[in-house]
């Protein structure tokens, strides 16, 4: 009864953020900037936005296409048409690259800027482009589907498809070699990442648990149980210390789901919130002092992390 006891005291609940920044539209993917000091967000009305973490006030706003995806708090990959994805720098305001055929679907920048890559549902491939010359790289036997989550190793050596066919896919970047297919997991993985130092792929997804596999071998590590829905998003501390995880109910995103914030040394949850809806994205700030959050409203939140506490 005493373990129960300390452990549900560790577990704090809380139904409002510790801060809010209120936006004109609706915010999806976010990202902090390199000093912390801003938060951008690709919102629902096409247009990116970025804004003081201290003030919350708006200092930049670009519009773009329908389709465009933020990869960066400084890169936008943006369809003028079909085929082709145009590169902008969101600092300078200036077109970086061109690429030609290029299919619509999830996608991604590793974290060098160096390389794209493109999951297409319909022709099942994972397509990878080299950022610096525009030129296609390897196309990537992927599964049925699409990808689910599509995700780069810190050092861009590797890439990782998680499918709606339920099977994770690892394959060597350079090489397209497939270095390994996860197909024993119980539902789709809607979202993942490397811990920073690349030791660890983290996945969750539709079965409420969180993988970790270890980044060499791709054996399993450790999963953990707790959060109790299915998780849509995912964020790991800069010093890898800490994962939130964030939920969505699956009978409808418009009911309030749990963020759960994770001590990855020990599995357990340290610290539990509220979302008013389904957690669209989530951002560690560079310090690993603050989470910012979206879920469907015109704000983005911010949480302390434990350790800023």
């Amino acid at each position: 009864m005493r373990i129960l006891i300390c452990f549900a005291a560790a577990v704090t609940l809380a139904g409002q953020s510790d801060r809010s920044i209120t936006a004109d539209a609706i915010p999806g993917e976010i990202h902090f900037s390199a000093d912390g000091k801003t938060v951008t967000a690709l919102c629902r009305d096409n247009h990116i936005r970025a804004w003081d973490v201290a003030t919350g006030k708006a200092v930049s706003d670009k519009p773009v296409t329908t389709g465009t995806t933020l990869l960066s708090a400084t890169r936008a990959a943006e369809r003028p048409e079909k085929g082709t994805v145009r590169i902008w720098d969101l600092s300078a305001g200036a077109q970086l690259r061109l690429i030609n055929g290029a299919p619509n679907g999830r996608t991604v920048m590793s974290a060098n800027g160096k390389q794209l890559a493109v999951a297409n549902a319909n022709e099942r491939k994972v397509r990878l482009f080299n950022l610096e010359t525009g030129e296609p790289g390897r196309a990537l036997e992927d599964g049925i589907g699409g990808a689910a989550e599509l995700v780069f190793s810190p050092d861009g050596e590797l890439i990782v498809s998680a499918n709606y066919d339920n099977d994770v896919r690892v394959w060597k970047a350079k090489s397209g070699e497939l270095v390994r297919k996860m197909e024993d997991l119980t539902g789709a993985m809607f979202a993942g990442e490397f811990t920073p130092d690349g030791k660890h792929l983290v996945l969750a997804g539709l079965d409420e648990t969180v993988y970790i596999w270890d980044a060499k071998s791709f054996g399993p590590v450790r999963s953990m149980k707790g959060h109790g829905e299915t998780i849509s998003a995912l964020a790991i501390s800069p010093d890898g210390r800490t994962l939130v995880t964030g939920g969505f109910d699956v009978v409808t995103t418009r009911n309030p789901v749990k963020v759960a914030f994770w001590d990855m040394a020990t599995g357990k949850i340290i610290r539990t919130v509220r979302s008013p809806h389904r957690v669209v994205s989530l951002a560690f700030s560079p310090d690993g002092k603050w989470v910012a959050m979206t879920s469907g409203e015109k704000t983005i939140d911010l949480w302390k992390t434990p350790a800023a506490n």
